[in-house]
């Protein structure tokens, strides 16, 4: 604990917090009487206001240097989040359902997207926005069973 802040717990979920002072008293009535004419302070008075221009520079310096060290722990904590978050994209993409659906029934379900043609069309195969093309685009997996399928072309 410093000068410039004091830590304490946060009511709702109990986490340690770093509280700043308030590092700015109010200004005096002499101090805002100097600020608003041009007269130099009293010679008694420039000590005290030294003493303050010191104080002020380090409690700003220490600021700056908790600035400094809870940027990079936000930096952190959010390099590390990203990380658990691709971490939980990979997880749920390899226990999709999608994954477990044996080949037979895929295949199943692929010969139902293929259109059904009359006798008197001209079936067009090499239309590659429709089935099995479309189908064999999806990932590898589909595409081998589609290329594989004889049923169908």
């Amino acid at each position: 604990m410093t000068d410039t802040a004091s830590i304490e717990r946060c009511p709702n979920c109990a986490l340690l917090l770093l509280r700043p002072r308030d590092a700015e008293e109010p200004r005096t009535a002499r101090v805002e009487e100097l600020l608003h004419q041009n007269h130099p302070p009293l010679d008694v008075e420039l000590s005290d206001f030294r003493k303050l221009t010191e104080d002020t520079r380090s409690a700003l310096e220490d600021l700056d240097s908790k600035i400094l060290q809870t940027q990079q722990l936000l930096e952190n904590l959010l390099s590390a989040r990203q990380r658990a978050q691709s971490r939980l994209e990979d997880t749920k993409s390899l226990l999709h359902p999608m994954r477990s659906i044996p080949n037979e029934l895929l295949l199943e379900i692929f010969s139902r997207c293929i259109p059904e043609i009359s006798s008197d069309e001209d079936p067009d195969a090499l239309d590659p926005k429709g089935a099995p093309w479309l189908l064999a685009r999806v990932c590898h997996r589909w595409r081998e069973l589609a290329v594989n399928a004889p049923q169908l072309w």
